[in-house]
């Protein structure tokens, strides 16, 4: 089992021969028997020294691992016994037999090979490792050779002490950077510094153990548990400290070196977008804030004036929408929709200031019909469509009247005096209707003052606002003038 089954003895004799002269010319021989090759290969390995390269070395190691994965059982069986007919030894009776010696061939080139890694630089032997492993698999997309296993299986324990030590390391600056946060982000990126040096040591180490890992379909629990410490720093520096400089960086430096993992990889890429997201919302925060300073300034403007509030709100719709063009955002992103409903706020908060002042809806229903048409949030459209249906039903009662601070008088002494005739205009919502304020004369309306708008109330009015004369209640004056000019020019 240890020699050359299946090889003649002249031929043996050649390749042990190149054995001596020249140990890696074994690699190139091919068509011999797969268990002869693995004898051949295991021998030329104890020339494997700090002089080869790491890549070099790595091929070495897949070459073995598959053919390790080739051996078959019935062929080394066959090829035994055919050995021993020809040199008239009896033949081995039992396949058992053969099964028990290959395990322990198997367990002697993995120990070739681990002897062969040993007399390498510690920086070689993982790259070598890291190499073998991640080609093998395919980057842990594939399941490795059994002999490959093994090797990574012995390169994790003895990793172990190094990997522990770095781990704990790392929580130590960890910690250091969540205890020094309060100090300000000039403190903590130092600390960032040094954990992202350990985590970078700690990850070349561990490379293989994590693509080895990932190809058994399993998670490196040592690897996830620093990869979440730092995924939970970075969070926590975000939330609360707005450090979002340092998070990004730690969220970045968890995707390249946990790679290995797709369900933590998943996870810091949503982190990470969310972050992204955020630093983009303010970044065009800013660019609306011109639009928030002329919202508030109008806001101010009618604070101290309201009669000035449709005129600002005019303004708000001019210079709004130019800055709204101007910003450099696009018209679909969450911020441009909020700048759009701060100014519609503002709108809607000079058409009620205007109307409430001055009791001339026409103007606010102009307002609110714009503000709405900028609207995006539901509950703010649903506010300013009820305030419109409130305006409009306003200007329908009220019209361009003007306020009324003080009921005119309606009293009467022998038919002199003022008092109100005529009901125009109802609107059926109120019960109100337009009245003309006459003076009168025995109770004869002799010329009209004004016109009101008023709800009965029993014994008297409830007046709701002033308007303007008709041309028909001009006329009337001007007859009613005419008529006594006549009277006096008569008299």
């Amino acid at each position: 089992m240890a020699w050359l089954p299946g090889v003649s003895p002249r031929k043996a004799s050649q390749l042990v021969t190149t054995l001596h002269e020249d140990p890696m010319s074994i690699r190139k021989e091919s068509g011999l028997p797969t268990l002869a090759h693995l004898n051949l290969l295991a021998a030329a390995f104890e020339a494997v020294d700090g002089n080869d390269s790491a890549g070099d070395v790595a091929e070495f190691i897949q070459e073995m691992a598959c053919l390790v994965d080739d051996l078959s059982v019935d062929q080394v069986f066959r090829d035994i016994n055919e050995d021993r007919s020809v040199s008239s030894f009896p033949e081995v009776m039992g396949i058992d037999q053969v099964e028990a010696e290959l395990s322990e061939r198997k367990r002697y080139y993995r120990n070739a090979i681990k002897d062969a890694l040993n007399r390498l630089p510690p920086a070689t032997l993982v790259d070598v490792m890291t190499v073998a492993v991640n080609s093998i698999t395919c980057g842990g997309e594939r399941h490795a050779p059994e002999l490959l296993d093994d090797l990574v299986d012995s390169y994790a324990v003895e990793t172990q002490d190094f990997l522990q030590k770095e781990a704990e390391n790392a929580q130590k600056l960890i910690k250091a950077a969540r205890d020094s946060a309060k100090s300000g982000e000039s403190v903590v990126k130092p600390i960032v510094d040094k954990l992202e040096a350990v985590a970078r040591n700690w990850d070349k180490v561990a490379q293989p153990i994590q693509l080895s890992a990932k190809a058994r379909g399993i998670d490196h629990e040592p690897s996830h548990q620093i990869a979440y410490s730092i995924r939970s720093l970075a969070i926590d520096l975000f939330n609360e400290h707005d450090m979002l400089t340092q998070s990004q960086r730690l969220f970045a430096l968890i995707l390249e070196l946990f790679a290995e993992s797709p369900e933590l990889a998943e996870r810091v890429e949503q982190d990470s977008d969310a972050l992204a997201e955020i630093l983009q919302r303010r970044n065009e925060s800013a660019a609306i804030d011109p639009i928030r300073t002329l919202c508030e300034s109008a806001i101010n403007s009618i604070g101290r004036n309201p009669r000035a509030a449709n005129s600002e709100g005019l303004r708000l719709l001019n210079e709004g929408r130019k800055l709204l063009e101007d910003a450099p955002i696009k018209a679909n992103s969450p911020t441009y929709l909020e700048a759009q409903d701060i100014l519609a706020i503002a709108l809607m908060q000079c058409a009620v200031a205007y109307g409430n002042e001055t009791s001339k809806w026409e103007p606010c229903v102009s307002l609110l019909e714009n503000a709405l048409k900028l609207a995006t949030e539901v509950k703010l459209r649903q506010r300013l469509s009820e305030n419109l249906v409130i305006v409009k039903a306003n200007h329908a009662s009220f019209g361009d009247l003007e306020p009324v601070e003080n009921a005119p008088s309606l009293r009467t002494i022998n038919g002199v005096g003022v008092t109100l005739y005529g009901s125009a205009d109802k609107n059926p919502s109120n019960g109100s209707y337009m009245a003309t304020y006459y003076f009168v004369l025995f109770f004869i309306p002799i010329f009209p003052i004004a016109r009101y708008r008023v709800i009965p109330t029993g014994g008297g009015f409830r007046f709701l606002g002033k308007g303007r004369l008709r041309t028909f209640d001009k006329w009337h004056i001007a007859i009613s003038l005419g008529l006594i000019v006549l009277m006096f020019a008569n008299g």
